[in-house]
């Protein structure tokens, strides 16, 4: 038989859930009839538990916000969860919060857990480990009690439709002051991410959340067009910078291979419909700092291409194809130099590298 202290505390684990509960929902789900329900309810109020009262037509029970965090209590599932979570947010150099406030989490969740759920939940911190996270840019030196901070700013700002201000330190550029107008955050790859329409640049952008100081909120709303997607904008191609060049071009390939050139987070590629079904060909889209570089890449990937845009990507392709035929049919080092650097004004292009090299796509290169 269930005691009424198991039941008072079931009543509790249904509030910690979230939410209003009638009164008749806690009696069906407690077992019990409704006066016994609002008698633990009370007893609830008795251990100096918030309980609010909703009154009206949807009313009910409900913990009280801002309210001293009742007993936790989980399911092995729940606590693993918490647990793993706060695992992997200690990994990630990167999370929003700092290692010392991860450990101190860590340590009140594993201190109210049953004893046998906490010798458990012991073994897997014991026994799992992670691979090394990635190496990170200067730029992620911001202490986790800073990203935490920027964060929380920006994650009220875009659900309140607020508009922000804020530092931003580009990559190889000084820090600027941003007016933005937040769309969402989005967090991919170990970072994250704010989508929004910079005011001052008239266009959308996106910007890393580690390069950003000093959030503002401003006066007055703001309203995202209906189809903005954050996660597009962080995954497709980004908003066009200064001195970044775009590149459109058609390339005769499976999808699959396009794609372990240039992943997603670097170009776009969609199928060319052609009379009576797929022609074969793909249509890429992408943005990039060097145009060397992406000759480099086309020539490694080995399919054939038809450059749309720009002429100069048209050239450049020319001149090294012009430049390698001369200098294979070479018959001496002096005549490879010499073949090679015929043309005073060429460019010289070096060799194919993979998609992670130095001209990077604007996808890879937030505002």
């Amino acid at each position: 038989m269930v005691r009424p202290v198991g039941r008072v505390l079931a009543m509790l684990e249904i509030l910690q859930a979230g939410g209003t509960h009638t009164v008749a929902e806690l009696a069906r789900r407690v077992v019990v009839d409704e006066r016994t329900a609002r008698r633990y309810v009370q007893h609830l109020r008795e251990l100096d538990i918030a309980v609010e009262t909703v009154r009206g037509r949807y009313g009910g029970y409900r913990l009280a916000r801002h309210s001293r965090l009742p007993p936790l209590m989980f399911t092995d599932e729940e606590a693993l969860a918490v647990v793993w979570a706060l695992l992997a947010d200690r990994r990630d150099t990167v999370g929003p919060t700092s290692e010392l406030a991860v450990q101190s989490a860590s340590a009140k969740v594993r201190r109210v857990l049953p004893a046998g759920l906490a010798r458990r939940i012991d073994a897997v911190l014991d026994t799992v480990s992670f691979t090394p996270a990635p190496d990170r840019d200067r730029y992620e030196e911001q202490d986790g009690s800073a990203r935490a901070t920027v964060l929380l700013a920006l994650a009220e700002a875009a659900r309140d439709l607020r508009p922000v201000s804020f530092g931003y330190t580009a990559r190889r550029a000084a820090a600027t002051q941003r007016h933005v107008e937040p769309y969402g955050i989005v967090a991919h790859q170990g970072r994250l991410y704010l989508s929004g329409f910079d005011v001052t640049r008239q266009a959308v952008r996106t910007f890393r959340l580690d390069r950003i100081a000093g959030v503002r909120t401003l006066e007055g709303t703001v309203s995202a067009p209906v189809d903005t997607d954050p996660v597009h904008h962080v995954l497709g191609p980004f908003a066009p910078a200064p001195q970044l060049h775009e590149v459109a071009l058609r390339v005769h390939a499976e999808p699959a291979h396009v794609r372990s050139w240039l992943p997603e987070t670097m170009a776009s590629a969609t199928p060319v419909d052609a009379a009576g079904g797929e022609s074969g060909w793909l249509r890429v889209f992408l943005r990039a700092d060097r145009l060397e570089w992406v000759v480099g890449t086309l020539v490694a990937m080995d399919r054939p291409f038809v450059v749309e845009y720009p002429e100069a990507l048209r050239d450049l392709a020319a001149g090294l194809a012009s430049r390698t035929a001369e200098v294979a049919a070479a018959a001496s080092d002096d005549a490879a130099i010499t073949a090679w650097s015929g043309d005073p004004g060429a460019t010289r292009t070096p060799s194919s590298r993979a998609p992670g090299s130095t001209a990077t796509p604007s996808s890879r290169t937030p505002s």
